[in-house]
């Protein structure tokens, strides 16, 4: 009696995990994509204002956020000034690679900073402003998509951990 308790209590609580973590990460996403935009808001400031060299500039854009994105850029900004040889586009891809399970961004995301890391330090400065004001725009629309899909899910996937799991003990039971 007492381990079937002790197991419909386990289940449920692993049920209810899974499901909390599901909808975490629909939670996580636009927050993610807000610091993006950060970055690439300070990367815009600091290459035309500042003119600061670009491993240096991608490393201070990191500055104030915390989280994977954050990491993402000061890795990509180390990697081209230990790199001269590296371009942008493979420092972002290879770091992109090794950070992909910390970075919630979905296809959508990944080729707006493919195009953005091609273009980057290949073009002068009002160009490379421009590129970054339109690859700002695209990510305030994907935002706006992943805000308008953050709440029924994270509803669904919350019901769906704990109505699973009742349902399992339900079974078991």
């Amino acid at each position: 009696m007492w381990l079937k308790i002790a197991g419909s209590i386990l289940l449920l609580s692993a049920s209810i995990a899974i499901g909390f973590h599901f909808a975490w990460r629909y939670a996580e996403r636009p927050r993610q994509i807000r610091q993006l935009l950060s970055c690439l808001a300070a990367l815009q400031s600091y290459i035309c204002v500042s003119a600061i060299p670009l491993g240096d500039a991608l490393r201070l854009c990191a500055g104030g956020i915390e989280g994977p994105i954050a990491r993402l850029f000061h890795r990509t900004g180390c990697a081209l000034t230990d790199n001269a040889q590296l371009t942008p586009q493979i420092a972002f891809w290879q770091n992109y690679q090794d950070m992909r399970k910390q970075l919630l961004l979905e296809k959508t995301e990944i080729e707006i900073i493919q195009l953005f890391s091609t273009n980057l330090g290949m073009m002068n400065r009002e160009e490379q402003q421009k590129k970054l004001m339109l690859i700002q725009g695209q990510l305030q629309k994907v935002e706006q998509e992943a805000l308008s899909q953050r709440d029924p899910n994270m509803k669904m996937y919350r019901y769906l951990g704990v109505c699973g799991g009742l349902a399992a003990v339900i079974m078991l039971i």
